[in-house]
């Protein structure tokens, strides 16, 4: 059995899924924005059945601390400067706490320690009102707990699916064995405590990574259907990981996107389309 349809018996995915990292698959045209609507560049990708999440004007439909987030011709920005210093800052989507869903998005990375992902199945931990402003914004109403789909410029993380984030040392702790690597398909323990199981590679870590393009536009494709979490970047499965944990494991929860690592540092993002498997 090759190793692509072992993947996909293991995963319990059909073609159309792994075809997204096939150089083959066609491209489709994107249909018209509505009227009004700025779009930053077309995604050559099938948008049947998806909806936008950015209307390309404004921050409408999302909520984090403002103008940190803003709109520069037709793109979502956020930039960390180093003085006053600024810790993680969170962008969540207001369209609801989906379950099965599988997200597009175009994402750019500036600054070498710039660290960004796409919070998904989140839960917010709650505002803090007695700790300290940062940058005049009460930070804690926006951290969250989750997987997240981890992103850096350098590309170090990219590719990973991890649990997180705890905020300032509150909340769940993301634990070790519910997070997939780049090139690999795992399963988390089943009992608490319980070590992850390394089901299959995808392919070398490396080679995975150099699909990444520093400083430039990248495509993300993020899919959650059920426990399975897959992972696309530029057209290439960079992971998947599966958490079968009958006690942490999250259906459904908020949408974010984030930015955080060493300042100074900046992250922009087009092109952002969800498709609700399971509202």
């Amino acid at each position: 059995m090759t190793r692509r349809v072992l993947l996909m018996a293991t995963i319990g995915l059909g073609p159309t899924v792994l075809a997204a990292q096939s150089p083959q698959a066609p491209a489709a045209q994107m249909p018209p924005a509505p009227s009004g609507r700025a779009v930053a560049s077309a995604p050559p990708t099938d948008l049947t059945g998806f909806i936008s999440m950015f209307n390309g004007v404004d921050l409408k439909g999302w909520d984090g601390p403002m103008p940190l987030w803003h709109v520069e011709e037709g793109m979502i920005v956020v930039r960390r400067p180093v003085d006053p210093p600024v810790g993680s800052v969170y962008l969540i989507w207001q369209g609801g706490q989906p379950k099965d869903f599988e997200m597009k998005f175009d994402v750019k990375l500036e600054g070498d320690g710039a660290n960004s992902g796409l919070q998904f199945r989140g839960a917010l931990l709650g505002e803090v009102p007695d700790r300290p402003l940062v940058a005049g914004y009460q930070m804690t109403k926006w951290e969250s707990h989750g997987y997240q789909a981890d992103m850096t410029n350098n590309g170090s993380a990219v590719g990973n699916i991890i649990e997180c984030c705890r905020g300032p040392r509150r909340g769940l702790p993301p634990r070790p064995d519910a997070n997939a690597s780049r090139g690999q398909v795992t399963r988390s323990a089943t009992t608490e405590g319980g070590p992850k199981t390394l089901l299959a590679t995808i392919g070398d870590s490396g080679a995975l990574q150099s699909y990444w393009k520093q400083s430039d536009w990248n495509s993300i494709d993020i899919i959650a259907r059920g426990r399975t979490f897959l992972y696309i970047c530029n057209g290439h499965l960079m992971s998947v990981m599966m958490d079968d944990s009958p006690t942490f494991y999250q259906d459904h929860g908020y949408l974010a996107i984030q930015l955080e690592g060493a300042a100074p540092n900046a992250a922009f993002f087009k092109n952002l389309w969800i498709k609700l498997l399971q509202p």
